[in-house]
Order: C-alpha cells, then sequence, then structure tokens
C-alpha cells in the first residue's frame, strides 16, 4: 500500500466515524424528543386528579339546588340566548328541569348533569323567545343599589336586605330579582317560600 492509499484510507476511516457520531447524535435527540412529551404526560397524570377537585368548588351548592323538584324550587341564575334576547336570567330548578324534559328528552338524571356542567362552565343556554316566558325565565336588570351593596360584601349584603332568611318587606321585583342572581353567585341558595310567598334563603 503506498501513501497515497494509506491516506485515502484514513481519510474514509474518519469521515465514517464522523459520520457514526452524527448518527448516535441524532438518534439520541430523538430518543429525548420522545422522552420530553412522555415525561410531560406522566405528570399531568400525576397532577390531573388535585386539579380536578380544585374545578369543582360549587359541587355541593349545584347538587343542593338541582336536586330541588319542589312546586316552589330554589333559583338558578344562568345566561341565556335567543334570537331577540341574551343575557342573565334566573328560574326555578322544577320550571327549568320541566322545559329541558320537554325539549330535550331529560329524565331527572341526565338534568342534573347537563345542569351542573352547564354552570361550572359558565355556558350559555339556547332557547327560543317563546320560551322565555312560558317556561318563566325571568330576566335580570341591572339595579345600582343592588351593585353598590354588593360591594360591601356577601355578610352586609345579606343583612341590609335580608331579615334573618326572610327578604325584607319594600325590596322591589326588579331588585329581588338582581338579589337572587347575586346570591346565586355566591353559592347561596334562595326559593320561594310556599306557606308566605316570601324570598327565603338557606
Amino acid at each position: 500500500m503506498n501513501e497515497l492509499q494509506h491516506f485515502m484510507l484514513m481519510n474514509t476511516k474518519i469521515a465514517e466515524h464522523v459520520l457514526k457520531s452524527r448518527i448516535d447524535t441524532i438518534k439520541s435527540w430523538s430518543r429525548k424528543s420522545y422522552r420530553i412529551p412522555g415525561l410531560i404526560f406522566i405528570l399531568f397524570l400525576i397532577l390531573k386528579n388535585p386539579f380536578i377537585s380544585c374545578t369543582n368548588p360549587n359541587s355541593s351548592f349545584y347538587n343542593k339546588i338541582l336536586n330541588d323538584f319542589d312546586t316552589t324550587s330554589y333559583f338558578i341564575a344562568l345566561d341565556i340566548k335567543s334570537p331577540y334576547y341574551k343575557g342573565r336570567t334566573i328560574i326555578e330548578n322544577n320550571n327549568l328541569y320541566m322545559y329541558l324534559h320537554k325539549s330535550k328528552g331529560f329524565d331527572k338524571e341526565k338534568y342534573i348533569n347537563f345542569m351542573k356542567s352547564t354552570l361550572m362552565h359558565h355556558r350559555t343556554l339556547k332557547i327560543e323567545d317563546k320560551d322565555i316566558v312560558m317556561q318563566k325565565f325571568i330576566k335580570v336588570d341591572v339595579v345600582e343599589s343592588v351593585i353598590f351593596n354588593t360591594n360591601q360584601g356577601s355578610d352586609n349584603f345579606i343583612a341590609k336586605y335580608f331579615n334573618g332568611t326572610v327578604l325584607n318587606f319594600g325590596v322591589t321585583e326588579k331588585e329581588q330579582n338582581a338579589i337572587i342572581n347575586q346570591l346565586f353567585f355566591w353559592d347561596i341558595p334562595a326559593k320561594i317560600e310556599k306557606l308566605t310567598g316570601e324570598l327565603i334563603i338557606g
């Protein structure tokens, strides 16, 4: 083997070594690129349950109001959307159940699951305009005095409008609707007392 052949052989070996080194590097990067998403996925599974439990703080409140199917049941506050109205409304739980039972065929179990998901994720319920009045949806107006008292906190709010658990005499209908809406936001159940016809909380 002459000098030129020896030189070419050495260059070939060096080139092969460099190529092998680059291939190994690429394989290593590839393994890491697969490993990172895998680690992220495992981390997600570990942290999943605590996050889910923390995102459902109102579960007991919703269970209470959504399982009340009395003739005067707890009020639910929710956003609705119809061709001519979009905004906040309140409606008694039993009336809402009857509406979704007729329109969607829900039994009580499906109704509770559907509404719990709707309320927890702040979804809007789509309805027809004729159903607003027929199904007893009540539009909630913005009442400045209620907003002012809301800013004083829930304890002061209740002390302002309620004598114990009963709504004070002289509160207007618009105020009452806005009060019910705000109570719902604070997870405070409210309903019309069957015998007296007065709004009560608790």
